[in-house]
């Protein structure tokens, strides 16, 4: 039996045009010990659910399924198998593995076996433009996606979104920072840019890479790609939009940093889950007294069993901590199971000076900048395993107990 590289049953996403077609599909799939993990009716939620599964199995007719769609699904790792007419194989070759338009079942699932055994298909390249390739965008897989996140409430994910990628740039890195809070952006107003450029100018026509260049803007020490300033306009902002936009900026950016906003069910747009879902680690801020972790509960149940969202991929960033008056890391470890990676201390001195000023919190010093500081530089080294956590603080615990043994 075919396995998948989870090491179960391959999980198939189908979006095929056809319903006669389709129903042969799938019973062919379903006989072939293939497990379908959903159907889609268009390109948008192609692409929402494709970094889900094994394998994608498409129409080339598939509503709103562009050239743009099948790069994206490329670059996300997931191995593409699309139905095609022969007058379309020039179009779409080197983008995914294709079959014709009208191939029985049992083409199909070999195409698709041979597509999860070989993994995406490499673009082929000359020699001369793979160099001009990694001098212009050194970074070949990639660069790494932070999505910002929380529930119901105001943690402050804008300001602390704006403030670890002004962090993560002084520090060096290339860093870009992505206003996709599709309820009403406020990127652009926090730091006096302008809101008529950013991802309202990728709506128009495909976001290629010179389009989303031309959009983006100068903030101190990294860049901005501006939101959508009115909610009512939201609806233009797809997951295709998105997800092409950040399959640009990874390849010429070190680190993006996605500042998503709250995300419930029934609140949350398709646009947005897709983003989360894309991202490599999702920060969920809160506050730590007790109405904010509730909310917090909310928002991680959506996000592990809407979404299906590893426990791995998430981690929580306390902000606004008021010390002794709130629960403490731990506390809020127990009590929601993902681990903290940060704590903000209340400093409301600094954020006024910091909003007054339109500046990011590291901007203007004091214990939130040190804290936004040690953030960042923790999400860009290497995590340290439990085990050598613990074999680095045991000699310290022994010398402590010998040292008040001592004393008795």
């Amino acid at each position: 039996m075919q396995v998948s590289r989870n090491g179960s049953r391959p999980r198939v996403l189908v979006g095929v045009r056809n319903p006669e077609y389709e129903r042969q599909l799938l019973t062919a799939l379903a006989a072939c010990n293939f497990d379908v993990a959903g159907r889609c009716l268009d390109g948008p939620s192609l692409l929402a659910q494709a970094n889900e599964v094994d394998a994608v199995l498409a129409s080339a007719d598939l509503h709103r399924l562009t050239v743009d769609s099948l790069e994206v699904v490329r670059h996300s790792g997931t191995p593409l198998v699309l139905l095609v007419e022969p007058a379309e194989i020039a179009q779409f070759e080197g983008l995914a593995y294709l079959a014709p338009a009208a191939s029985s079942g049992t083409d199909i699932v070999s195409a698709l076996r041979g597509a999860i055994q070989r993994g995406v298909i490499q673009e082929a390249t000359s020699a001369t433009e793979r160099q001009s390739e990694e001098a212009s965008a050194p970074l070949a897989h990639g660069g790494q996606v932070l999505a910002l996140v929380s529930g119901k409430g105001a943690p402050g994910t804008t300001t602390l979104a704006i403030s670890l990628a002004s962090a993560l740039g002084h520090q060096g890195s290339r860093v870009v920072l992505v206003d996709a809070d599709l309820r009403g952006g406020g990127v652009a107003p926090y730091l006096d840019l302008d809101p008529r450029r950013g991802l309202i100018g990728l709506t128009v026509g495909p976001p290629s890479d010179d389009v989303v260049g031309a959009e983006l803007q100068d903030a101190s020490g990294f860049s901005v790609l501006a939101g959508i300033e009115r909610p009512e306009m939201r609806d233009r902002a797809t997951p295709e939009h998105l997800l092409t936009a950040l399959a640009v900026l990874r390849q010429r950016f070190e680190v993006t940093v996605v500042d998503v906003g709250q995300l419930l069910p029934g609140l949350a747009s398709d646009a947005a889950n897709a983003v989360t879902r894309s991202a490599d680690q999702v920060l969920v801020v809160t506050t730590a007294d007790l109405t904010g972790l509730w909310n917090t509960r909310h928002c991680l149940r959506f996000l592990q069993e809407s979404l299906g969202l590893p426990r791995e991929r998430l981690a929580l960033l306390i902000s606004r901590h008021a010390g002794r008056q709130e629960y403490g890391g731990a506390e809020v470890e127990r009590a929601l199971g993902v681990r903290v990676l940060a704590m903000i201390p209340d400093d409301r001195k600094a954020a006024l000076r910091a909003a007054r000023e339109q500046l990011p919190l590291t901007a203007v010093g004091g214990s939130p900048a040190r804290q936004v500081n040690a953030l960042a530089v923790a999400l860009t080294r290497p995590r340290v395993a439990p085990e050598e956590r613990q074999s680095d603080t045991a000699p310290r615990s022994r010398w402590r107990r010998r040292t008040a043994e001592a004393g008795q």
